[in-house]
């Protein structure tokens, strides 16, 4: 059994990892969801949360290219230098690009 006081240490350390509201900094119209990128353009990802897709390369700051961008299908491709991803149309909502 725990003492209260580590108790009250494990308690504090989960709220580090609480899911937080994570909004983009951009100003309005500045920057544009993933998903709606239209096929064949290019663009520079401006903010990006999710952990699984940094890890693969889609990090602030990076070129990408829309290959595949279909209202009715529920993925997208895409292209980070000489990779192609395939991510969900929901991952890519939450994820703000700049046209270049």
């Amino acid at each position: 059994m725990l003492s209260r006081r580590n108790r009250v240490r494990l308690r504090q350390f989960g709220r580090r990892f609480s899911l937080r509201s994570r909004t983009c900094n951009c100003r309005r119209g500045d920057c544009l969801e993933l998903a709606k990128l239209s096929t064949g353009r290019s663009a520079r990802i401006l903010c990006n949360n999710d952990i699984k897709t940094i890890e693969r390369g889609l990090y602030h700051g990076v070129k990408i290219t829309s290959f595949r961008n279909e209202p009715d299908e529920p993925n997208i491709v895409v292209a980070v230098g000489d990779s192609r991803y395939v991510l969900d149309r929901r991952i890519a909502e939450q994820i703000r690009v700049r046209i270049i």
